[in-house]
Formats: structure tokens, sequence, C-alpha cells
């Protein structure tokens, strides 16, 4: 059994990849967090353009089909000229309803996920943070997973904030959105 069979997130949507796109996505061993995820589309001979975009929480997305947000994030990275997507999330915890996630940020957020969120900071040429608003009992982790992209030294972008100062969600944000920096 995989690890992502072992965690239901709940929600079903799963969108195949497009012809070209090569999946990959690291799991936790008992499978409710998903620490990466990855899609590329580059060229054979190029280096890659990579976007780092940091959410809220992952969903159903593996390294062989996509959830909508993942697409939406995805469709942006193709429209801004980037050809790889990595994706990490402030809450590393399974859910496709954030009603769903552990209200204790020590289980919602695993000890792996920090260091997950630091090598693909680290390795990007942009950082979009797309969290949108999350309970403020995950404030103090919010602030944590931000340090930890600005201590990469890559630019730092949103969708635009939230009446409250969170990075937009992208998911219902419209193609024609442009990043601002965060």
């Amino acid at each position: 059994m995989r690890p992502q069979d072992k965690h239901d997130p709940g929600g079903k949507v799963r969108i195949k990849l497009s012809d070209g796109v090569r999946g990959e996505a690291v799991f936790s061993d008992c499978g409710r967090y998903r620490q990466s995820l990855i899609r590329d589309w580059t060229p054979e001979d190029e280096i890659p353009k990579s976007v780092l975009f940091v959410g809220m929480n992952p969903s159903t997305a593996d390294a062989f089909a996509s959830d909508p947000t993942v697409m939406r994030e995805t469709v942006f990275s193709a429209d801004w000229g980037f050809t790889r997507y990595l994706k990490a999330n402030v809450l590393d915890w399974r859910a496709t309803n954030p009603m769903d996630l552990p209200k204790d940020p020590q289980m919602a957020c695993s000890q792996d996920n920090r260091w997950a969120i630091s090598r693909m900071a680290d390795e990007v040429d942009e950082i979009i943070m797309a969290y949108g608003r999350l309970p403020k009992v995950f404030q103090s982790v919010v602030e944590d997973i931000i340090e930890i992209c600005r201590r990469s030294g890559k630019p730092m972008f949103c969708l635009g904030r939230n009446k409250d100062g969170s990075a937009k969600h992208p998911l219902y944000l419209a193609k024609t959105t442009l990043r601002v920096p965060f």
C-alpha cells in the first residue's frame, strides 16, 4: 500500500496530468502528511525555471494526479513562464476541507514540513505565498513558514492580500491575476 492510500483526505477530484508533465510527491509513511509536490514540464536540454507555491494544506494531489488548487497554480506558473512547479503548504496534514484539519498546530504541521519547505525554497527562482485565511491557532506556524521562505533570499510574491493580511488563496482568482510583492 502506498503511503498516500493510508489516509483519506476527503474530496474525490483528481485531474490527470497533461501529456509531457512529470509529477513527484513526498508523503509521510502514515500517509497523513504531504511535504512536497512537483510538476515539471521543462523541455529536454533546458534549465528549468522553478516556482514554489506555499498553500494552506494539501488535498488529493499526488505524483499522478492534481487537485483543483494544484491545477490552478500550474496554469498560473506556466502563464508566467515557469517550467517547474513545486508545492508546499503551511500545514502538511492532508484534508480537502480545512475544517478537518487538526486543531493542534503541532499535529497539523509535521516537523518534516519545515525542512521540506526550506529545501524547496532554496532551489526555486520565486516563491508565491498562497495560503489563504487560516484560523488564528495556526498563526505561529504561518509566521515560522514565512520566515523560512524569507531566509532563502528568493523573491516572494502573492496574488493579493486578504483583509487580515494573509496571502490570497488562488483557487477562485481570475486567470489574469498578477503577482505582487509579498
